[in-house]
């Protein structure tokens, strides 16, 4: 079989080194170049299609994360209602109530605390309903807040609720579908409720609480009914239970039911948080995207039709396949007519690329010509220009560089010979025993190098309040030594990870309007403090000068949340204290986030307060003076 092959591939050596060199790039165009172009196209199809997909199930993964953002968000909302109604202690006292409640109790439980309850409703529009069920029988209904607890006894929850041990469960109402013709105004209204034991006093049953949202507020993104037709999200509970949006449903277009739709997710789903599925029912195929909400027990399910990927994907291996099969069959035809003309343009190119070896880049490729030669001959003549051109640039900045160096050494010369300048004047201060002025002059220096020598961003927290101390020093020079700073800070946050010149414009400010108007009658205190809470860091400094009128400390509020100018006040906060109040927390906020920044406590008279927030990022080995 071998001397077979062997055989064979000597004929048709021999059959092709007797054909023309057109025959011979005929060929090779046919079976070298065709194969390999098929290759490629089916290999960029294929990636292409995986792009796609790809790109389909990480969509998917972002609307599901935005509506899990969401549900926090509303669960947080229903959980906080709940807590409101558990703690209000008129409601239990009125409904622990042994005895029957007179008219006149009853009549000022009405105008008073149940209407608080239903205010605490008509706050939040999201809420639907707020019910309490008094486990006291004796409690008169009072619609839609007071119930008997013997209305929900037959419920499917209540004993749950019961051996709940006091805490929350998170019931969906059953969906129901809507008739065939797709009149969604035949539906029950789709709720989701939290159910807790009211307790009073402790592990005494008192009733139960239900807060109840639609589910239409609660998943905004599954109810959302804005029409696309390539995908729909759904909602899985734990009963089985599947809640859409049946306005327009992705289901009908790739003809399947919510009960087929459970059973192909149920089939491969491997009880992972996040799983990524692919099906197809009959002829069209269809991604599921899922992600468990583990407190609700219910599954997020995001289905995506790839109907259109697939066929986009088939239509373009076509479209090139075919392409490609044309380009070569012209090219072939055309290569048989052309090659001699392309030898002789090849052989004029190779004797300018050995001109261009030998470092002459001043070559001039005389072939014109719009065949691929030429088309070449052309892009090697702009590659030359280029090569010009980068060669002409690297000079310009090599000078430029050296521009920027001397610069930077003259200003580099510039600072220390300031430097020296004020340790000269400091020593001269110490010889003739002024001392003060000596302390002065050390203190400006040091702060002058922190300011100047702005390497980076970020230094330690214990660097930053070297400054402060710096800036109190000199303050107390003017102010005849009237103010006093207290550091509380640990020493595992001293190397705290801060942005440079955060404090010191917010311990500026207090002195500027704060404290400066109190000292002729008290002495003046900073004090500046700083702990942990959670992966966060507080850094509270603080005055006991002249505090803030609460409208002006409103505005100052206001404008640090909304980031708009807030006219006078912050006018104030702008000029009062070089980069200002504003400033410090707009920095704050472009590095960390928008969750970090300022928060301002003051009483008029007494005291202003400046908390700073930013996470906890403590550098290794400290900060740098130099920075």
């Amino acid at each position: 079989m071998g001397a077979k092959w062997k055989k064979t591939l000597r004929k048709s050596g021999g059959w092709i080194s007797q054909l023309s060199l057109q025959k011979k790039l005929v060929f090779l165009y046919v079976v070298i170049i065709l194969a390999p172009v098929l290759i490629f196209t089916w290999n960029i199809s294929k990636n292409r299609f995986e792009t796609s997909i790809h790109d389909a199930r990480r969509e998917s993964e972002y609307i599901l994360e935005l509506e899990k953002v969401n549900i926090e968000e509303n669960k947080e909302k229903i959980r906080r209602t709940a807590q409101i109604v558990v703690a209000n202690q008129s409601l239990t006292e009125f409904i622990s109530q042994k005895e029957e409640h007179d008219v006149k109790e009853l009549l000022n439980f009405k105008r008073s605390t149940l209407s608080d309850v239903l205010q605490l409703k008509y706050n939040n529009p999201a809420i639907e309903n707020i019910h309490v069920y008094a486990a006291n029988h004796k409690v008169k209904e009072m619609w839609p807040i007071i119930y008997d607890e013997r209305r929900i006894e037959n419920s499917d929850w209540f004993q749950d609720i019961l051996e709940s041990g006091g805490t929350e469960i998170w019931r969906m109402k059953q969906q129901n579908v809507a008739p065939s013709d797709g009149d969604a105004a035949a539906q029950d209204p789709q709720e989701i409720s939290l159910y807790r034991e009211l307790e009073y006093p402790k592990d005494e049953h008192l009733g139960t609480i239900e807060i109840t949202m639609l589910l239409e507020n609660f998943f905004p993104k599954v109810f959302n009914d804005v029409e696309n037709s390539n995908s729909q999200t759904f909602v899985l509970d734990e009963k089985s239970s599947i809640h859409f949006e049946q306005t327009h449903s992705l289901l009908k277009d790739i003809g399947m039911s919510p009960q087929e739709l459970k059973e192909k997710f149920y089939q491969k789903n491997s009880g992972e948080m996040n799983q990524t599925m692919m099906f197809s029912n009959g002829e069209v195929p269809f991604m599921i995207v899922s992600s468990y909400v583990e407190d609700l027990g219910i599954d997020l399910l995001h289905v995506v039709s790839l109907e259109e990927i697939f066929q986009e994907r088939d239509q373009l291996r076509a479209f090139i396949i075919l392409g490609t099969i044309t380009l070569i069959v012209l090219l072939s035809f055309i290569t048989h007519g052309l090659v001699s003309l392309i030898l002789k343009k090849l052989h004029l190119l190779i004797e300018s690329m050995k001109k261009v070896e030998k470092g002459d880049f001043t070559v001039d490729v005389d072939i014109q010509g719009n065949d691929e030669i030429g088309r070449l001959s052309s892009h090697y003549r702009n590659m030359l220009g280029k090569i010009n051109t980068l060669i002409a640039e690297s000079v310009n900045k090599e000078a430029a560089t050296k521009e920027a160096e001397l610069h930077a050494l003259k200003m580099q010369i510039d600072s220390h010979f300031l430097y020296n300048t004020l340790e000269n004047i400091k020593m001269m201060a110490e010889i003739d025993g002024k001392y003060d002025i000596s302390d002065a002059l050390t203190s400006l220096g040091e702060m002058m190098r922190y300011n100047l020598k702005w390497k980076k961003d970020f230094v330690s927290l214990k660097e930053e309040v070297g400054h402060i101390r710096n800036y109190i020093d000199l303050m107390n020079i003017r102010l005849d030594h009237r103010l006093d700073l207290q550091i509380d800070i640990p020493p595992h946050l001293e190397d705290q990870d801060v942005l440079k010149m955060s404090f010191q414009p917010i311990v500026e400010n207090s002195v500027k309007h704060g404290l400066q108007p109190i000292l002729h009658e008290k002495k003046g205190i900073i004090s500046v403090q700083a702990y942990t809470e959670g992966n966060d860091i507080k850094v509270i400094i603080s005055d006991n000068g002249t505090g803030m009128d609460p409208l002006i400390l409103q505005k100052l509020r206001e404008s640090l949340q909304e980031g708009t100018d807030m006219t006078e006040t912050s006018n104030r906060m702008r000029t009062g204290s070089g980069i200002g109040l504003y400033n410090v927390h707009e920095r704050v906020q472009l590095y960390y986030g928008k969750e970090y920044g300022l928060t301002i406590n003051s009483e008029e008279g007494y005291y202003t307060e400046v908390v700073v927030t930013i996470p906890c990022l403590v550098l290794e080995g400290g900060g740098d003076l130099s920075a």
